[in-house]
């Protein structure tokens, strides 16, 4: 499957290392002069792990031409800009959000703010767990969770993405898990 992975910082590049790892086409992409980018073109690391030569890196919105399916890691505060910028390149595409938090000027949930900046020309899921990097690359398993509203995108993408390393599960509740994925990292700090 060719995929694109907006947000070259860890999470992203994890995300992106770990596709390629388990046999798909990616393409990492971030913004033009963003630091960790260029970081990435120069030397193809980050402070945690360096990626194979066969993980594209391009910018936007150029990476995502290709892409039958779009996963999203960036800030949360950032996702209704990202996708106003890249409306063309992502329609019709599945978006897959790989991040957790509510808008702060509204309240809305991450899958809301994708589905109200398509106008719901794009099925959203999202894709949340527990995880760590650094567990991740010693080749520690973890299980997570991916939901949509759209059953056939959910199946789909559990069974492409799940692997030894990471056990994906049927979420059942997009707003509980997204809240509750939001509220794990306040209750954490």
């Amino acid at each position: 499957m060719k995929v694109s992975v907006i947000g070259s910082g860890r999470w992203g590049t994890f995300i992106a290392w770990y596709l390629n790892s388990i046999g798909h086409e990616v393409t990492l992409c971030g913004r033009a002069g963003s630091e960790s980018l260029t970081l990435l073109q120069k030397t193809r690391k980050n402070k945690l792990l360096t990626l194979p030569d066969r993980v594209a890196i391009a910018t936007l919105p150029d990476g995502l031409l290709e892409a039958e399916i779009i996963l999203v890691s960036v800030a949360s505060q950032a996702l209704g800009s990202l996708l106003q910028g890249t409306t063309e390149q992502i329609a019709g595409k599945p978006l897959v959000l790989c991040m957790k938090g509510l808008e702060s000027k509204t309240g809305r949930r991450l899958s809301q703010i994708a589905q109200a900046e398509t106008k719901g020309a794009c099925p959203v899921a999202v894709w949340l767990g527990p995880g760590h990097v650094q567990e991740f690359i010693k080749g520690v398993p973890n299980c997570m969770v991916i939901d949509s509203q759209d059953d056939s995108l959910k199946h789909c993408l559990v069974e492409a993405f799940s692997s030894d390393l990471i056990r994906f599960y049927y979420g059942q509740d997009m707003l509980g898990n997204e809240i509750g994925a939001t509220a794990k990292n306040v209750v954490g700090i």
